[in-house]
């Protein structure tokens, strides 16, 4: 389970500390242990595009000659990854949600760069007492 701070700028970083009323669970699994769905808002998402400047790609080149991780391109997919997580939530919260269910990363090539897709389902969710 992750926690994000949910109402915040979509390109800032989240909050090291999110506020409990700010909170917003993003989970893969299609339920929340311990919550019930309240209301069901719909698809959620956060997209970036990302590209290499000449000097990542040459240094991204000069690594792949050699075999093994490519560093240049690794820490691009990680900041990539992180970037379309944080619009997720933000587009979640924006919709009133408190939670997203199903969520999921996918990518892709574009011209010369990588498409980095989160996307879920955005709900309200509330505990239960069990």
């Amino acid at each position: 389970m992750v926690l994000f701070s949910g109402r915040h700028n979509p390109y800032a970083l989240p909050r090291k500390l999110p506020v409990m009323n700010e909170q917003i669970i993003v989970v893969t699994t299609p339920v929340l242990p311990g919550h019930r769905v309240v209301k069901v808002l719909g698809i959620v998402h956060g997209l970036t595009v990302r590209t290499r400047g000449f000097g990542g790609q040459l240094s991204a080149s000069i690594q792949s000659a050699f075999g093994g991780e490519v560093t240049a391109y690794t820490s691009e997919c990680e900041k990539a990854r992180k970037e379309s997580m944080q619009r997720l939530v933000a587009n979640a919260g924006a919709m009133g949600a408190n939670a997203v269910i199903a969520a999921d990363f996918e990518t892709s090539t574009i011209f010369s760069g990588a498409l980095f897709s989160t996307y879920g389902t955005a709900v309200v969710v509330e505990q239960t007492h069990d």
